[in-house]
């Protein structure tokens, strides 16, 4: 069953004559085109809002080729709406894509806090690393009720 805001983005998503299938399917190209870009988007905008300026160092963009110039202030409202966007751009592709959202989040959500298991540990950059024995989310099981 989806989440209420599920429910929301695609009522939007409807309004904005954009394709909301009933089942999982791979959208054309078009479509993913458009998601991508949304995706992108709402995540530049939201980084500016937390005072960056993104650098990109070859030909293939990779978090290990982009550089953060801490250029600017911090935009709270910016912040605050680029977040906002952020859940609304992939929500909408999950739709897009015949996902539904709710059983999908818990299975994520579930892996990510099985993080914390023996052997898991902090980076330097403050992100949490998984233990050696972290099982990743069963996303088959929830696509297509596979085990």
């Amino acid at each position: 069953m989806p989440t209420r805001h599920y429910e929301r983005v695609k009522s939007f998503m409807r309004e904005a004559g954009q394709t909301v299938p009933g089942a999982v399917t791979e959208p054309p190209a078009i479509t993913r085109t458009l998601r991508a870009k949304l995706i992108l988007e709402e995540a530049l905008e939201t980084i500016q809002a937390l005072g960056f300026t993104v650098r990109l160092w070859g030909d293939v963009v990779t978090v290990d080729n982009c550089g953060f110039l801490a250029d600017r202030d911090v935009d709270l409202e910016g912040v605050a709406d680029g977040c906002a966007d952020l859940l609304v751009v992939p929500v909408g592709t999950l739709i897009a894509f015949g996902i539904d959202d709710e059983e999908l989040l818990e299975e994520v959500d579930q892996a990510s806090l099985r993080k914390f298991g023996p052997g898991g540990y902090m980076r330097d950059d403050g992100k949490w690393m998984k233990p050696p024995d972290w099982q990743p989310p069963n996303i088959a099981r929830v696509l297509y009720g596979r085990t």
